[in-house]
Formats: structure tokens, sequence, C-alpha cells
């Protein structure tokens, strides 16, 4: 690697030489590597071609399973949920059996594999809920439910200083990944005081259209906030609030 020198500093290639920033100044260094057209046509990277359809289609499912979810996931998932999201449906793709390779799918894969994602590991669930809930999925009342008994906030839930309420949301998602469509809906908790009394008990449960075929989702999230003049305010951008998948149905 060399740096490049004088005036005129750039990015970009010429030839076989590639030009780039980097933290410390310009650097210039040669093109190496496979052309794409290459791999695109000669047989001896039939796998690569393979692989990399499978990881596309693991890419479109985990986008369209985070535009589905996009609500609950503003004010919580960190900056690496896409990247993990797109991982956990590779490996929903690879445990597909029945296609050959290079064409299996999401829909003939291992869907369960999205079941206890985390969309926050910055605070996973099981480190800021400690009271007990059940998750349940009715696909033929397209609904998603989530209970959870009376507890007591202060120590069922681990909340950052500065926090005075917060807030239970469960949502639902039936989606279509061949179509790239979804249906989703969510039901949420009102704003709860955090402190020693026990909660009312919660019953949340978010409803879509009914016998959906597709693949369904249901996710829980906590948010932490402080409520000032009854307006509620986030903390520290979300660091705090946990949300993760807490239960899958596959298409049927």
């Amino acid at each position: 690697m060399s740096k490049q020198d004088g005036l005129l500093q750039f990015n970009g290639a010429i030839e076989n030489l590639s030009f780039y920033k980097t933290k410390k100044g310009y650097s210039v260094r040669k093109r190496s590597g496979v052309s794409g057209e290459r791999i695109f046509k000669d047989p001896a990277f039939q796998r690569t071609r393979e692989n990399g359809q499978e990881f596309g289609r693991a890419g479109k499912a985990s986008k369209l399973l985070r535009v589905a979810f996009r609500t609950m996931m503003s004010s919580v998932a960190d900056s690496g949920v896409a990247i993990r999201l797109t991982q956990a449906f590779v490996k929903v793709v690879k445990a597909d059996a029945t296609s050959d390779r290079g064409l299996r799918n999401v829909i003939d894969g291992e869907i369960g594999f999205i079941e206890k994602f985390e969309f926050n590991m910055n605070s996973v669930m099981n480190t800021s809920l400690f009271a007990p809930f059940t998750a349940t999925i009715d696909r033929v009342a397209g609904t998603g439910s989530v209970v959870v008994p009376p507890f007591n906030a202060k120590k069922g839930l681990a909340a950052p200083a500065g926090a005075t309420h917060f807030i239970i949301t469960c949502g639902v998602s039936a989606i279509d990944f061949t179509g790239e469509k979804y249906e989703s809906a969510e039901a949420a908790s009102e704003i709860l005081i955090l402190d020693s009394t026990n909660t009312a008990p919660l019953n949340l449960t978010a409803t879509i259209s009914p016998n959906s075929t597709f693949p369904m989702f249901l996710a829980l999230s906590i948010e932490f906030v402080q409520l000032i003049n009854g307006k509620p305010y986030q903390l520290s951008n979300g660091t705090y609030n946990s949300m993760k998948m807490v239960a899958v149905s596959a298409a049927v």
C-alpha cells in the first residue's frame, strides 16, 4: 500500500490501481481478485453464484421483516440489527431441505431460527424484563397476544437511571416473502409508572386479517421513558430499551 501525494487526491480506480481514503490520508493499491463478469459466467464459480443468490434472498427477507416492524424498532434497535437479522435468515435459507442448492429459500427453510431474535444487543429482553409472560399467535383469528401477570415494576424491570415510566408493546406481522408484502399491527400498554406497586394484568392483543397462510411473527418491546408534564421523553436514544421476537408461526 502506498500513499497518494500531491494536490490531486481522489477515490476510485484507474486500470489496475485503486485509490481510496483512510483515516491516515489517501492511499493507493493494486486491484486484485476476480472480475464480476467471470464470477457471473465461469462454471468454476457456480457455487459462488449459488451462495450469492441465497444470501440475496436472506437479505431481502431481513429488510422486509425490519420494514414490517419498523415502528416498534424505531426506538429500540441497535446499529447492527440489519446484519444480525440477515445472518439469522441465512440460517433459515440453508435449512431448506427440499430445494436445490442456489434455490433454497425462506418459505421452505426453518423460520423458527427467527424466534428469540434480539433487536437490541445492548439491552436484551431477559436483562430488562424479569417478570414472566406468555406469547401466543392465533393464526385463525389473526392475532398475536402477550399476557403479563401483575408484577412489581421496581423488581421486575431493570430500568435505567432517570426513567419514571415504561411502555410494553406487542406487534404481530404476517409476511409474504415471495410477494414482498406484509400486514402488521401493534398493541401497547398505557404509560405505566415505575414504582413498587404491582401493575394491573396486561393482556395485549394485536390483530391482522384472519387465516393468513404466510409466516407470522410476534415481537415484544419495552420502552423506558421519563414523564415530564404529562409528556414521555426517551432516555439515551433507546439504549436501554429491549425488543425480542417472542413467537413465530411457519407458513401453512
